[in-house]
């Protein structure tokens, strides 16, 4: 009878040992499988990104300087008038040039600020708030820890990208009148924190939506941080504004050492 048991014993024990490899196996291709794809997303999201700049350049460069020139050689005409008295079509045909260089270098901006490749993170938050607030007519502040010098690139225009969304969000759909952006690092991770007074919602609801795909905006910020190895949470109720925080790694994963 002893050694029946034993031998039971010793089936079992081997059974579990052949799940307990199976079980890793199974998890190392998850893991694998999961890595690739977060791989080739942010390959992805680089082209995308890659592409916006592209745009962004010829909007500026190209277009954005063949107005201006435009509205040179309009002002050039209007000058041989008498002072203050261009024809009423050229005066039109000014204020039209005018109107879409202003959309233009504004759409520039919108696609991808040069500030943020220039003079970096901080500098294009600042620019981001300023514009944000003064088209919206709320305040935003803005307060940045001491950051390290060499921020990535790629983890820069992540955090950059869920502010914009974070900030649109706030001065459209949550109708605030004041926004705190707050950026620091917390070991080796940046934590971007975007607080509003709006009119606030049911944070379970909205994130449900998310998950459905019904709000892209926090869809996109949640995913986009996933692919770095970020964190992000989203916290709301309604009459009391709404809190976004975004964590990130200083470095991708696939670039840590």
């Amino acid at each position: 009878m002893s050694s029946i048991s034993t031998t039971a014993e010793t089936d079992v024990a081997q059974q579990l040992a052949r799940l307990r490899q199976e079980q890793a196996r199974l998890s190392a291709q998850l893991y694998a499988g999961d890595s690739n794809f977060r791989h080739l997303a942010r390959s992805v999201w680089r082209v995308q990104e890659d592409e916006r700049r592209r745009l962004a350049r010829e909007l500026h460069d190209g277009v954005g300087q063949n107005l201006t020139a435009l509205g040179h050689r309009l002002q050039s005409m209007a000058a041989r008038h008498a002072p203050g008295s261009p024809p009423p079509d050229l005066a039109q045909a000014i204020a039209l040039c005018e109107s879409a260089l202003a959309e233009t270098r504004a759409l520039s901006r919108l696609l991808r600020p040069q500030i943020l490749d220039d003079l970096g993170l901080e500098a294009a938050l600042r620019w981001l708030a300023r514009s944000t607030g003064e088209a919206a007519g709320i305040t935003i502040e803005v307060e940045v820890g001491e950051l390290p010098a060499d921020i990535d690139g790629e983890v820069a225009t992540a955090l950059f990208r869920v502010a914009q969304e974070s900030l649109a969000n706030a001065s459209k759909q949550a109708r605030s009148s004041h926004v705190l952006v707050r950026l620091a690092q917390h070991d080796q991770r940046l934590v971007l924190l975007v607080v509003d007074d709006g009119v606030g919602c049911v944070a379970d609801d909205a994130l449900a939506s998310a998950s459905k795909g019904q709000s892209t905006g926090l869809a996109a910020m949640r995913e986009r941080l996933r692919l770095f190895g970020g964190r992000f949470h989203f916290d709301s109720r309604p009459g009391e504004g709404a809190r976004v925080r975004a964590e990130i790694p200083l470095a991708p994963p696939e670039r840590a050492p």
